[in-house]
């Protein structure tokens, strides 16, 4: 880390642009955080699935006979390539598109054709690799790390970030998307400089909280200069909720573009500093500590 960095500076530009400090984040951030991956209710009747790529890390959940949801990487065991593609659905089992490795909702593998049956089908080298997952709030959450301290430490973090949201009683509205071409970290910046109150969830969370309802983002890394943001909205008032966030996400996706452009010439974005953003700063200059 940079002896002379102070709090609330802007993160070298590189960190902004460049894919290896995505691939560092991987490792120091994503790997390391409680990452929200669908909401509980999406995951609450057998063979409802969510897959995502969390940070680059592949991953899915889906529900058991009884709607108890467990997660996995997102790899078959065969040959290592996608089960899921990216989104929700229903389906009746788990099932390798390629070659037809067929799982359990527990992750156990079950069969396959005989050309491609391994030598001994009770190998639990053949199961899906679990992830630790949480619900909380009304949300369902993995850490790709394993469970450790650490992880719980950080899940108190997040439950206390999430307190006073209501999202568990909340009536949900609607889901709406948003793809913006700049990294994650410039769209969160960009997005606590447009509404100073918003609320920061480490590392990829906002809530907007007002009287009409709670709309939840759901910031998605997804590469080094690609984002997706998944808008939740709870409360009464649905148009209004909505219609706020598709206002507020088509100027924060140009700012996001016009400040990932600079920061590809080598200039940083330079924004006004409030305490959260240079909350969010300090923590993510410290995954870079080597060479930010």
């Amino acid at each position: 880390m940079s002896s002379d960095a102070t709090a609330g500076d802007a993160l070298p530009a590189t960190l902004y642009a460049a894919p290896e400090a995505f691939q560092r984040e991987r490792r120091t951030i994503f790997q390391n955080a409680w990452l929200l991956l669908a909401r509980s209710d999406a995951l609450s009747t057998p063979g409802a699935y969510a897959a995502q790529s969390l940070g680059g890390w592949p991953v899915f959940a889906i529900a058991d006979a009884a709607g108890r949801a467990a997660a996995f990487r997102n790899v078959c065991r065969h040959q290592g390539l996608p089960l899921f593609d990216t989104g929700t659905g229903t389906c009746a089992e788990i099932r390798c598109r390629y070659h037809s490795w067929a799982y359990g909702a527990d992750g156990r593998f079950l069969t396959a054709p005989p050309q491609v049956m391994p030598p001994d089908p009770a190998d639990p080298m053949h199961h899906l690799e679990p992830i630790t997952a949480r619900p909380i709030a009304g949300l369902f959450f993995v850490h790709l790390g394993g469970t450790s301290t650490a992880a719980d430490a950080i899940l108190a973090e997040l439950a206390d970030g999430l307190a006073g949201a209501d999202l568990a009683r909340l009536p949900f509205q609607a889901e709406t998307v948003t793809d913006i071409d700049a990294n994650w970290k410039v769209v969160i910046e960009q997005a606590l400089v447009d509404r100073p109150a918003r609320r920061f969830v480490w590392p990829t969370l906002l809530l907007d909280i007002e009287e009409a309802g709670v709309t939840l983002h759901q910031v998605i890394p997804r590469a080094f200069q690609r984002t997706r943001v998944h808008h939740h909205h709870y409360g009464a008032e649905r148009a209004h909720l909505m219609e706020r966030t598709a206002a507020e996400t088509s100027a924060l996706k140009a700012a996001a573009v016009a400040a990932q452009a600079q920061a590809a010439q080598g200039t940083p974005p330079a924004l006004t500093v409030t305490p959260t953003l240079a909350a969010f700063r300090t923590r993510a200059r410290a995954a870079h500590a080597a060479v930010a």
